[in-house]
């Protein structure tokens, strides 16, 4: 054998199989409401499978998957997840989606959270996306009060690590409004006449610094 022929080896084609009832299951499984992406792809194989009356080990697997995607439990158990996302998790879920939105992560199925109202992500894309360290913490950032409301006295941190402007370090500020909204709630900020917007992170209690105690002479 030439070296070419070696390294470049023809794919050896995939054993067929006959499908037990394939005619039958096929008939029963076109009569259900299929999604159109799972309608196309099970007509291909309805295809293939009456011309040659056989399948790949492989295509038989995907007609199982499909058989067990729509079978009466699984309608059901989808049914009664569409009804408790829309009472009890679709907040949570707009919640998130305006955070990856901002991101590289679930972007996709965020603009179909945000944009389409009658969209329902399964539960396990719902899972997924909700139950991460990041999106618990835009969970919190989102529905927990703000630690300093409109109106308050703050003082902001001292850091560096922060990345505060150096003008407004250490300086006494007034709350304007608050954004609870990202991985961390921000607030805009009135800082000597200045308006900026800091996470409240960066922020603490509106206390003066302690007295220096008098020389006694």
């Amino acid at each position: 054998m030439s070296y070419w022929h070696q390294m470049y080896r023809r794919p050896t084609r995939a054993e067929r199989l006959e499908v037990e009832n394939g005619e039958a299951r096929f008939e029963s499984l076109m009569a259900k409401k299929l999604s159109e992406r799972d309608r196309k792809f099970a007509e291909s194989l309805k295809k293939q499978f009456e011309e040659k009356n056989t399948l790949t080990a492989k295509q038989i697997e995907c007609v199982e998957k499909m058989e067990q995607r729509y079978s009466p439990a699984s309608v059901l158990k989808r049914e009664q997840w569409a009804q408790s996302y829309k009472a009890q998790h679709r907040e949570t879920a707009l919640i998130v989606a305006r955070y990856y939105r901002t991101t590289q992560y679930f972007r996709d199925l965020a603009t179909k959270i945000l944009l389409e109202e009658d969209f329902i992500p399964t539960e396990r894309q719902f899972e997924a996306m909700t139950k991460n360290k990041y999106a618990k913490k835009a969970i919190v950032a989102a529905t927990e009060p703000p630690a300093y409301p409109a109106g308050s006295l703050c003082r902001i941190r001292a850091s560096a690590s922060l990345n505060i402007p150096v003008i407004f370090r250490d300086q006494f500020a007034l709350v304007m409004e608050n954004h609870p909204e990202g991985l961390y709630a921000s607030s805009t900020l009135l800082v000597n006449g200045e308006k900026v917007r800091l996470e409240d992170r960066c922020l603490k209690a509106a206390k003066a610094g302690p007295r220096k105690k008098k020389k006694v002479t």
